[in-house]
C-alpha cells in the first residue's frame, strides 16, 4: 500500500462521490475505483458500500478513515528523515517554548529521548513566561507556542499538533465550584482575566472572544501581561481565568479547575520550524517531534 493509494481513499472518504473525487485528484473515475479496488484486496476487506445513489463507508473504511491521516504523515516525515544530511547527527538546536508547555509531559519526555538518541547535538532550550510573539520566530530554529501566526514566510514550517483542553480557574467560594463542568454561557456576569490581551492570534483572546459570544457579551475583562499575574488575580477573588490544563502547576493551592465544555475553547499546541538547510539538527528535531506526536495523539 502506497501513500498515494491512501490519500486517494482519503479524499473519496471525505466526499462520498467517485466523480468528485476523481475530478480532485486529476484521474479518471474508472482508474480511481481500479484502485481503489486494489486497496480492498491488498487489505482483504471492504472499504466502501457503493449503490446507483450513494457511497457509503464500512466499519473498516470509517476505521481507516479516521487513521490515514496520522499514517500518510507518519511515512511521509519518515522519508525526511531518510534523506536528511549526515550533519543532522550533530550540531545545536535552539529551541524557544511558552512557559505552559514547558510543564508538559509529552514534550520532556520527547526532548529526554531525542538527547539519548543524539549525544551530539546540544539543545539549548528558553521557556518563554512573556508569552512569544511573532518576532520570536527571527530568534530560534523552533518555536513550541499555542500562536497561529498568519503570514509567515515560506522557510517557516507551522505544525498543528494538538489542540488541548482548556479549564476556568475559579477562586476559593466561587459559585461555579459546584459544577463538575462548564459550558460558556455559565461565565454569564463574570470578570474574566485575560493574560496576552493584545495577542490576538494567542488562545487568551481567542477563549475570550469566544466567551464573549457565549454570554451575549455580558462579560467584563481584566487584562495582564502574563499568566502568572492572571493566576495570583484569581486567588484573591478579582476574576477567573481560562486555561489549559498544563496551567494547574502554576496555579495557588486556593484555586480550583473545572473543564469547559465547548469543544472550540481549546489551547493549540503548534511547532515551528525556522528551516535553515545547514542546522540539519534542527530538522531531524521537528521531522521526529512531528512523527512521534501525530503517533501518540
Amino acid at each position: 500500500m502506497t501513500t498515494e493509494r491512501l490519500y486517494e481513499f482519503l479524499i473519496l472518504s471525505k466526499v462520498l462521490n467517485y466523480s468528485q473525487a476523481a475530478e480532485s485528484l486529476y484521474i479518471t473515475q474508472s482508474v480511481l475505483t481500479k484502485h481503489i479496488q486494489e486497496l480492498e484486496k491488498e487489505l482483504d476487506t471492504k472499504l466502501f458500500v457503493r449503490t446507483t445513489h450513494e457511497v457509503k463507508l464500512t466499519p473498516s473504511g470509517r476505521k481507516l478513515a479516521e487513521k490515514a491521516p496520522s499514517i500518510i504523515n507518519q511515512c511521509n516525515n519518515t522519508l525526511q528523515m531518510l534523506q536528511l544530511p549526515d550533519i543532522a547527527t550533530a550540531g545545536t538546536i535552539r529551541i524557544g517554548c511558552v512557559l505552559e508547555f514547558s510543564y508538559a509531559s509529552h514534550i520532556q519526555v520527547f526532548i529526554s529521548r531525542f538527547m539519548e538518541r543524539h549525544p551530539d547535538i546540544d539543545i539549548h532550550f528558553d521557556v518563554c513566561p512573556n508569552g512569544t510573539p511573532e518576532d520570536y520566530l527571527s530568534s530560534y530554529d523552533l518555536l513550541i507556542t499555542p500562536c497561529e501566526y498568519h503570514h509567515i514566510p515560506e522557510h517557516i514550517h507551522q505544525h498543528l499538533i494538538n489542540n488541548h483542553s482548556t479549564f476556568a480557574v475559579v477562586p476559593p467560594g466561587h459559585r461555579l465550584l459546584s459544577k463538575t463542568q462548564l459550558s460558556l454561557r455559565e461565565l454569564a456576569g463574570e470578570t474574566i482575566i485575560v493574560p496576552f490581551a493584545d495577542e490576538l492570534f494567542g488562545p487568551y483572546a481567542k477563549n475570550w472572544t469566544l466567551a464573549k459570544k457565549y454570554t451575549h457579551d455580558n462579560l467584563k475583562r481584566i487584562e495582564t501581561s502574563n499568566l502568572h499575574s492572571a493566576l495570583f488575580l484569581v486567588s484573591i477573588g478579582k476574576g477567573i481565568a481560562i486555561v489549559p490544563r498544563y496551567a494547574k502547576k502554576l496555579t495557588s493551592g486556593n484555586t480550583f479547575m473545572v473543564g469547559l465544555s465547548n469543544e472550540a475553547a481549546v489551547y493549540p499546541e503548534y511547532l515551528y520550524y525556522i528551516e535553515d538547510e545547514t542546522n540539519g539538527a534542527a530538522k531531524l528535531f521537528y521531522t521526529e517531534f512531528c512523527s512521534s506526536m501525530l503517533n501518540d495523539i
